[in-house]
């Protein structure tokens, strides 16, 4: 991957220095399961990654000798863990409205065509345009803040007809959210990028642009229409199911 600016990573490290000052604040303040259930869930997933780098060398070579495919596949397989992560410390603690769903495979039905769709599109830019691992990050947070923040706490409330406050809202997720969402996507876009970076060097490859564009980076929240309507079908259906 390319040198991260200076600048760029101060921005990720002051950024999830203060998630971790307000997630520490907010568990202290109010010690609720929903709250504990919120940092046990975010940490974890931050520690997965780094434990992912520290054991690179036993992972890293095999995956790199089919990049994308295996990028992308382990993408969405870290996907996959994130989910069952927070649902199972959700499920431990006794909390509620954390995950998705209670169940796991309701879970993973509501939010794996997102993570799958994103991590495709991601790989593909990502090989193209070869992000600094501090850019990767920000984008990583960015899908985030659309799928989780725009789309399921925002846009599908709101056609539902319990949609929070826009300003409220918004403000929420650009000041803090969005910085706790860093460590929760980073196994999603951090190490498919570490594959790809590890397949680059062993080659040229002349189809990587000579400086990262910022537009292509924007296209998996593409997808974020594509899997709103699928999200508001499965609900409809979902509620059709319970009344029967």
């Amino acid at each position: 991957m390319r040198a991260s600016p200076r600048w760029l990573r101060w921005l990720v490290v002051a950024g999830t220095a203060w998630a971790q000052v307000a997630l520490a604040i907010s568990l202290a303040s109010d010690p609720t399961p929903r709250n504990l259930t919120l940092v046990i869930s975010i940490e974890a997933s931050g520690a997965y990654t780094l434990l992912l780098y520290l054991a690179r060398r036993f992972w890293l070579p095999r995956l790199a000798r089919r990049p994308v495919a295996a990028a992308t596949a382990l993408g969405i397989m870290n996907a996959a863990l994130v989910e069952a992560l927070f649902l199972a410390v959700q499920t431990a603690l006794g909390a509620e409205g954390v995950a998705a769903h209670g169940n796991l495979f309701m879970d993973w039905l509501l939010t794996m065509p997102w993570y799958a769709g994103m991590v495709w599109i991601f790989v593909r830019v990502q090989s193209r345009e070869r992000y600094s691992a501090a850019a990767v990050l920000l984008w990583g947070a960015a899908y985030e803040a659309g799928a989780d923040g725009l789309v399921g706490g925002l846009v599908v409330p709101a056609i539902l007809g319990t949609g929070p406050g826009l300003v409220s809202h918004l403000v929420f997720l650009a000041g803090l959210a969005f910085w706790q969402f860093i460590p929760v996507y980073s196994s999603l876009v951090l190490a498919p990028a570490w594959v790809l970076d590890a397949a680059a060097r062993r080659t040229v490859e002349p189809v990587v642009s000579n400086r990262p564009r910022f537009v292509p980076a924007l296209k998996p929240l593409a997808w974020l229409a594509i899997y709103t309507a699928y999200l508001l079908v499965v609900l409809v259906v979902m509620g059709f199911v319970n009344r029967a």
